[in-house]
């Protein structure tokens, strides 16, 4: 199992030193610098952010930034793009210009940060019929612009909105926006400043109406923790395996449900940069505290590691993309022992490891490949290495 940071001196220390510098690493599902390396840690360590996606040349190419200004084209009519607020940063590659076209979805991107998967935007492309895309996220810079406009393409504009504040997930700009692209994307970061910002907001609500009228939404690292039914809020900073094992009640243990609510992740919670930072030990604890907080009686879990993403259409048919793996754990009793301050104690789970090209069934949690046994028990699972 991974070293815990908080209970080893020696990384504590290095922490520290890196943290001075002004760098984030090690997080909480949470963030990630628009895709070339893995981020930070959720809730304490901020986010990086900015430059360079998957392949982007500099800091975005042609997507200037714009705080404040009159945005938009429209100087009239029912439907003219609102004034931007004076305390909105954003940033704008292509046509500023709405795109009057219809998106083809619903349909989702669940990528585990880290690298981006090209071929996720690739598949998107299918269906944001050559319309406009926004990425949301709470701090960084542009370096999605160039990367989705130039090196993916097939888009009118990409916009990329800093919406950090209740006050601007309301501003009518910003919904506006929203309520015009084709495909949404929200990147990596925080997922506890997102849902403090976004979450029973206008934002949450154009969102929802994204995916009603068939837009694409999708998100990596934090963006992608924020898109389950439940969601792991890190408001507390991160959680590690061992501690959700040992105490599933321990301060970092924050839940939350009922953000987007999208069809196909029903009854689901996503975690993400999965074996990489070994991850399965808090996946189990998160199902355990659903189930006993009377929230799911059979709860899913889906994790997702680094450099791989699910993509998943409209009838909920989903297929792992990228170089990595993506986990299915299935629950079928509930805890015999989850409480505060004692190790958690849950059999009866299954997990099943998918791989490039195989299939996931959502919201039903049906896969091709087939499923082991996984339970917890004195603070540890078994199998040791579930991966």
């Amino acid at each position: 199992m991974t070293s815990n940071p908080r209970v080893n001196p020696f990384l504590s220390a290095a922490f520290a030193v890196i943290s001075a510098l002004g760098t984030t690493i090690l997080g909480g599902c949470d963030s990630s610098s628009t895709g070339t390396t893995t981020g930070g840690n959720g809730g304490s360590g901020g986010e990086t952010g900015g430059n360079g996606g998957a392949s982007t040349s500099g800091g975005g190419g042609s997507g200037g930034s714009t705080t404040g200004g009159t945005g938009g084209t429209g100087a009239g009519g029912a439907d003219a793009r609102p004034e931007k607020p004076a305390a909105l940063v954003s940033y704008v590659t292509g046509n500023d210009a709405d795109k009057d076209v219809t998106p083809t979805g619903p349909g989702l991107i669940l990528m585990g940060g880290g690298t981006d998967v090209d071929a996720a935007f690739q598949w998107w492309k299918g269906y944001i019929a050559g319309g406009d895309v926004v990425v949301l996220r709470a701090s960084g810079a542009d370096g999605y612009n160039s990367y989705l406009y130039t090196d993916i393409g097939g888009c009118d504009s990409v916009e990329t909105m800093l919406v950090t504040t209740p006050a601007l997930a309301a501003d009518p700009y910003v919904v506006w926006t929203l309520e015009h692209a084709e495909g949404i994307f929200m990147a990596g970061g925080d997922q506890a400043k997102y849902l403090t910002a976004w979450k029973d907001s206008p934002v949450e609500e154009a969102l929802k109406k994204a995916w009603q009228r068939g837009a694409i939404l999708g998100g990596t690292s934090a963006g992608c923790a924020v898109l389950g039914e439940y969601m792991f809020a890190a408001y507390n900073d991160t959680v590690y395996s061992d501690e959700a094992l040992t105490d599933p009640y321990n301060m970092y243990m924050t839940m939350e449900r009922n953000f987007l609510n999208v069809p196909p992740l029903a009854g689901w919670i996503t975690d993400t940069h999965f074996a990489q930072r070994d991850r399965m030990g808090r996946l189990v604890g998160f199902l355990a505290r659903i189930v006993q907080d009377g929230w799911s009686a059979a709860p899913i879990g889906l994790g997702v590691d680094e450099k791989t993403a699910v993509v998943v259409d409209a009838q909920g048919a989903g297929q792992v993309l990228g170089s990595g793996a993506a986990y299915v754990v299935t629950t079928t009793a509930p805890p015999t022992l989850c409480e505060a301050g004692k190790p958690l104690e849950f059999a009866g789970l299954t997990v099943s490891k998918i791989v490039a090209g195989e299939t996931i069934t959502f919201p039903s949690g049906e896969v091709q490949s087939m499923s082991t046994p996984l339970s917890a028990s004195g603070g540890t699972l078994d199998p040791s290495n579930p991966y």
